[in-house]
């Protein structure tokens, strides 16, 4: 996953950038408006996220602009404004989601998972990475030719994986969006299905970041 920080406290913003990162996901800073909108139409980003009091060209207008361009890239404002006013202009804006500082990074991260995992239904019913192909409308999955026979958990439990390949998603992640936890967090069924779905896709697709979660293999 690809997002783009725009943040002027520079210290802040790399924080956020290294933090991110431990996540595997790839990362870019800009520290006032207009860098941002030029960062914006010249890399593919899945997220924005950005403060609303930056230079140059404040957050809002940032926003605009890019949606009069029709670039539908995810934004999660970050901002320190926190009345309901504020908050209706950068919705008004086009922003996706908008949290307050002083934040959480998990918080952050979730919401994050949670904007990008709304948009996959919308841009197709096919996603493909490391050579499966998982066809949500026919409920099937390839590897290859040779088409794979699963669970419905593990249908999903796959489809969440290939949504964030290549990112680091945790247990508790996984729970929500696959059980919606209805197994507390020390439950070990994402384990067990994790098991289930390696002996039928392959052992090496899914890899295991030794106290934190899983990660899809994009180059299997």
């Amino acid at each position: 996953m690809k997002i783009l920080i725009v943040e002027d406290e520079k210290k802040l913003a790399e924080v956020l950038k290294r933090r991110m990162e431990r996540e595997s996901f790839v990362v870019d800073c800009a520290h006032d408006g207009k860098t941002a909108l030029f960062f914006a139409r010249t890399n593919p980003y899945d997220v924005v996220v950005l403060d609303l009091m930056i230079p140059e060209m404040d957050g809002i207008e940032v926003c605009r602009t890019l949606r009069k361009e029709d670039n539908s890239v995810f934004i999660i404002v970050l901002s320190a404004l926190s009345m309901t006013k504020d908050k209706l202009r950068a919705f008004e804006a086009g922003a996706d989601d908008y949290l307050t500082k002083p934040f959480s990074f998990e918080e952050l991260r979730a919401r994050i998972v949670a904007v990008t995992s709304r948009r996959f239904p919308r841009r197709t019913d096919v996603v493909r990475s490391g050579g499966i192909t998982l066809d949500r409308d026919r409920r099937s999955v390839k590897r290859g030719k040779h088409e794979i026979h699963l669970t419905n958990k593990e249908f999903l439990l796959l489809e969440y994986l290939l949504m964030n390949a290549g990112a680091v998603v945790s247990r508790e992640d996984v729970l929500a969006h696959v059980w919606d936890y209805e197994f507390d967090s020390f439950s070990n069924i994402v384990d067990v299905y994790i098991r289930y779905l390696r002996k039928k896709i392959g052992e090496e697709c899914i890899e295991t970041i030794k106290g934190v979660g899983y990660k899809f293999k994009n180059g299997v």
